[in-house]
């Protein structure tokens, strides 16, 4: 019997607990295939994604002055997207990264670990698609260059300057 309280206390702890974040919390689903435009400056890109995602709610996960408010992490697993500029060029990439969208004291703040596509719509600055490896952080209002305002030491590719006419 006391062999059985062990794990059975665990398995109940775990059950408890999920949905709080943790990211076995919720299975993968297919993200939409159909494609989807992209702004760079002067043109457009279209943008064909398949694989599977996963939003994991944090909010509120915790709250401390000294760190970002988290509301949610995307995590992408096995994606692939696929990118055509106007002249019909064509740029694939994995995407296997995550993205935390977070408030810090004045902004919002996302913060991009792995593989991901940045794409940062007209309107907001500095219009463009991105392609980081690494850990990359940008803020929603934040200074926008060098490229769109991604600060940090992952590698940053402008996928605009590769598609452009």
């Amino acid at each position: 019997m006391k062999r059985l309280i062990k794990p059975l206390a665990l398995a109940l702890g775990i059950g408890l607990f999920a949905g709080t974040g943790a990211a076995v919390a919720e299975p993968l689903t297919p993200v939409d295939t159909t494609a989807e435009t992209l702004d760079c400056p002067g043109f457009q890109v279209e943008a064909v994604t398949t694989g599977k995602t996963k939003v994991i709610d944090q909010f509120p996960h915790h709250y401390n002055d000294s760190k970002p408010l988290r509301f949610y992490t995307n995590v992408g697993a096995a994606i692939t997207i696929t990118l055509t500029g106007p002249t019909l060029k064509v740029v694939s990439y994995p995407l296997n990264g995550t993205i935390q969208v977070a408030l810090g004291p004045t902004d919002f703040v996302y913060k991009a670990t792995g593989k991901n596509l940045i794409s940062l719509p007209i309107g907001s600055g500095a219009p463009g698609i991105f392609y980081t490896s690494g850990q990359v952080t940008w803020t929603l209002n934040g200074p926008v260059y060098p490229n769109g305002g991604l600060t940090g030491p992952g590698k940053i590719t402008d996928v605009c300057k590769l598609l452009a006419p």
